[in-house]
């Protein structure tokens, strides 16, 4: 394939340690893989990545928020990506417009429409339902009017699309039922990740102490955003419910922590969890591998995928989660769920008892992962999408 420009338009402060950035920066890397330029613009603050070329819209005083969730910033913020697309569309002359996100999507739209002689194919790149992700941020509580027309905006917006990649087969499915997309127009390019290395054990140590973490228990891990929407509730019920099992400790990472440390000081869960707030996502890898079991919370219905769960797969942890077409999905097939917060409480009860069950989990789920979501499969699941659109 010749070598083409790509225009990438991500709403949002990318990047910022976020299952959304980081997919954003694995879908470039595919793409930088196959031999494509690439442009990312995006907001004015988060930081660069080394190997992706950013461009950012100039300074918004005040905005400052790094963490998913809406924003009065955000419309101006928009409203600035639009013109930084339009320039540097204008001075890159771009084979393709790659648009993140349903809000990246409408910039895209606009661009496209405004160079409308050019022809310029628009993917729309889809991690979940845009209606669905709100509805589970509570956004249509107080303003439940707005449901139909953002979903009758999202419709039309994808429509609009020459083709839709999905972060996950369970949100591709949603969009297809949901939206009546045709299967001609829409693929998956799924969320993947990079194996993690074993620590030596010198490396192991020395994080634990600086955590304070005791490696004689049975440590249960939790990365991602504390809200609501994520599962905070879920997780909450857990920690108060594992309170008394002396062979479990908790180690939360994750943001923002003013969500959870109140309740983790009230129920005096102080010596049962470790908080460590935002973790700057190279490190993660560390983090995960001290741990002896992952914990998914989140029960959304958006449809999105889950950047932690391929994460834990990659360290090579047994996952206890709730049942939903998106978790059996990712997990091997077999692999037990919970239904309830209850449930994921006897899970975990029982993996704590059990080291040889554990460890037959951890081994099933890394081969799982090596054999289906690394970022080699996403890269070839790209270039047959390219390759059709380019041709």
């Amino acid at each position: 394939m010749s070598k083409h420009h790509i225009l990438h338009i991500a709403p949002t402060p990318f990047f910022s340690d976020r299952g959304c950035h980081i997919r954003i920066e694995g879908i470039v890397r595919c793409l930088n893989g196959l031999g494509f330029d690439n442009t990312v613009c995006t907001y004015h603050h988060g930081r660069d990545i080394d190997g992706i070329n950013t461009k950012r819209i100039s300074n918004i005083k005040n905005y400052t928020q790094t963490a998913a969730g809406p924003s009065k910033y955000k419309p101006w913020a928009d409203w600035k990506l639009l013109w930084l697309g339009i320039r540097q569309y204008r001075t890159r002359k771009p084979a393709a417009i790659h648009a993140h996100l349903h809000e990246g999507l409408l910039i895209g739209l606009c661009i496209k429409l405004i160079f409308f002689w050019n022809r310029t194919p628009l993917i729309a790149d889809i991690q979940g339902s845009l209606s669905g992700e709100l509805d589970t941020h509570g956004a249509f509580k107080k303003f439940p009017f707005l449901k139909w027309p953002t979903t009758l905006l999202e419709r039309i917006l994808l429509m609009c699309a020459n083709h839709i990649v999905c972060s996950s087969s369970h949100s591709m499915s949603k969009i297809i039922s949901e939206f009546g997309v045709s299967t001609q127009k829409i693929s998956l390019a799924q969320d993947g990740a990079d194996a993690s290395p074993a620590l030596n054990e010198e490396h192991k140590a020395e994080l634990s102490r600086t955590l304070g973490l005791d490696l004689n228990k049975c440590l249960v891990v939790y990365s991602g955003a504390l809200l609501n929407a994520k599962g905070l509730a879920e997780l909450k019920q857990v920690l108060l419910a594992c309170k008394e099992n002396q062979k479990l400790h908790f180690l939360i990472i994750g943001y923002p922590t003013e969500n959870l440390s109140p309740f983790v000081e009230d129920h005096g869960l102080t010596k049962n969890c470790n908080l460590t707030g935002q973790v700057a996502f190279g490190q993660l890898p560390d983090y995960l591998r001290l741990a002896n079991i992952a914990i998914d919370p989140k029960c959304s219905a958006a449809g999105e995928g889950s950047g932690k769960m391929l994460n834990y797969l990659a360290a090579g942890l047994p996952v206890v989660a709730f049942e939903s077409q998106n978790n059996a999905d990712f997990l091997p097939q077999g692999t037990r769920l919970a239904n309830s917060p209850a449930e994921i409480v006897e899970l975990l009860d029982e993996l704590s008892e059990k080291t040889e069950l554990r460890a037959q989990m951890a081994e099933r789920n890394f081969a799982h992962f090596k054999e289906h979501y690394s970022w080699g499969v996403t890269q070839s699941q790209l270039d047959k999408v390219y390759q059709a659109l380019l041709a």
